[in-house]
């Protein structure tokens, strides 16, 4: 199962130094632009901050109250797994949840061994984590700012190259 993740579906992650810099807005273009295009996308979002999509009163809450180790909440057209967590998924530990996808973009989740565009934007005046971390992996950055880097500096404003560059990079290679 490893080698199907690893070499037949792409993952990229998009990760930034600090939030509100433009890692979702991205994401959301990078997914209509691919969609636009007859991709099926898979989307891992890191949360830090342990997000709650199930409330007291709901069945699906009393049946975790009760112990279910595992709850599915399914319907026509979604579901969702409800996991009660003794440590933390990995990425890859995640990737089987996504079998029948073109691409699995991560957001966040910066320890992860897949490639990674590191979105910088001016405003926020962090340094890169690219150039200043030990995250590894980076395959580009997507910049509202002129950068001379090794490596390919996207127009954060322009969603379009983005997904130009990872449908280049990693789809085409996998059709």
């Amino acid at each position: 199962m490893e080698d199907l993740y690893l070499n037949k579906i792409p993952v990229i992650s998009i990760l930034a130094s600090k939030s509100g810099t433009g890692k979702t807005t991205l994401i959301k273009e990078i997914i209509k632009d691919l969609k636009s295009k007859n991709h099926k996308v898979g989307v891992i979002k890191h949360d830090v901050h342990k997000f709650q999509i199930d409330y007291p009163g709901k069945d699906t809450y009393q049946f975790t109250e009760a112990g279910a180790d595992n709850v599915v909440i399914a319907s026509g057209s979604k579901l969702a797994l409800i996991q009660r967590l003794e440590v933390p998924k990995t990425v890859e530990e995640l990737l089987w949840l996504f079998p029948n996808v073109d691409i699995i973009i991560c957001e966040g989740f910066k320890g992860n061994i897949f490639p990674k565009i590191e979105v910088h934007r001016k405003e926020i005046n962090e340094g890169l984590l690219y150039k200043n971390s030990d995250i590894s992996n980076f395959i580009a950055v997507a910049s509202n700012e002129k950068l001379e880097l090794d490596i390919p500096v996207l127009d954060l404003n322009d969603a379009k190259t983005v997904t130009k560059f990872i449908e280049d990079n990693f789809l085409r290679r996998t059709q």
